[in-house]
């Protein structure tokens, strides 16, 4: 793909076509439609228009070894969207059933979302530091040791294992472009599973309605307070897993493994919550449709009595009292 033009720089992670979705509906016809911005502590209200923000330079953009501009996942991005626009205005706003292929194209948009931000970009980047720095000290250490440690270190790797690991430079490239090398591969292994689940549209009439953010897609666990720490990060494993992505002010998808499914009438309370994790998840901003928020969604909660740690700490403070 010959892409040397200058255009298609400014590229939104977050798609325009969907915050178009919270334009508010009172603005004057003669002004740009604009969205409401909030800072993520519910601060500095600001009328913005979808297309100034949530955006940065040459975001997906793979930079050619020749100084060529390759764009094709932000072209492939614009198709996704395109088509999550048309299922979201001819399916989900008349409440009429998704076929199978729709159903896989709005799984990929929310694989999408959620893969596409500058949150999990910076996610992915520091998961591979930690192994780019571990091969960085060992190549700093092969370049002083002796023939006789470096024979003894090459006896600890199995040679069969010698082809199947990442070399520096992958590791490198992931680390540092960790969009451009793990956008597709992400997106093409987590769809199938968002399939698997069951698929909920929530919907409200609430005058305020849903919310969205800067890092749109939510993965929740109501049930990972039980867990110990190491396992209470959101899973598809779980029962209790929800993927969350607000469509518009009137709807939210709820992909859930709790036989969920179908359009269904939001009680207040459950929008609150939906708008409670999409504000927590937030990595600097939230939209609103209008210049309003609520309290609730800022409320931490209280931590339940059946909580790990609660139940382990009651158990440490016996042990500590019979010794």
């Amino acid at each position: 793909m010959n892409s040397r033009a200058k255009g298609h720089r400014k590229q939104h992670f977050v798609p325009v076509c969907y915050l178009k979705a919270w334009c508010d509906p009172k603005a004057p016809k003669a002004q740009t439609p604009y969205v409401w911005i909030f800072d993520k502590d519910g601060t500095n209200a600001r009328r913005k228009a979808p297309e100034n923000i949530f955006h940065e330079t040459d975001m997906y953009t793979v930079e050619m070894p020749d100084g060529d501009r390759n764009l094709v996942l932000e072209r492939g991005l614009q198709q996704l969207e395109s088509e999550f626009s048309r299922i979201r205005k001819h399916k989900l706003m008349l409440r009429r059933c998704i076929d199978k292929a729709e159903h896989v194209l709005l799984c990929a948009f929310i694989a999408a979302t959620q893969t596409r931000t500058p949150a999990m970009r910076q996610h992915q980047k520091e998961q591979w530091e930690r192994p780019l720095r571990m091969m960085e000290q060992m190549m700093k250490w092969v370049e002083t040791a002796t023939p006789e440690q470096k024979e003894r270190a090459a006896t600890l790797v199995p040679p069969s294992s010698s082809d199947r690991g990442m070399k520096y430079d992958q590791v490198k490239a992931l680390c540092e472009n960790p969009i451009q090398n793990m956008l597709n591969p992400i997106i093409q292994t987590v769809t199938p599973l968002l399939c698997r689940l069951n698929i909920a549209v929530f919907e409200t009439d609430d005058d305020i309605g849903f919310i969205t953010s800067d890092n749109p897609c939510v993965w929740f666990d109501a049930e990972a307070y039980k867990r110990p720490p190491l396992y209470r990060s959101p899973g598809l494993i779980y029962e209790s897993i929800e993927v969350t992505l607000p469509v518009s002010p009137r709807q939210c998808i709820c992909l859930n493994r709790r036989g969920i499914s179908g359009y269904i009438k939001a009680t207040t309370l459950t929008v609150d919550e939906f708008n409670k994790r999409t504000r927590f998840s937030a990595d600097r901003q939230f939209v609103v449709r209008s210049n309003q928020s609520k309290k609730i969604w800022f409320e931490p909660g209280v931590e339940p009595d059946d909580s790990w740690d609660k139940l382990h700490a009651k158990e440490n403070v016996s042990e500590a009292s019979n010794s």
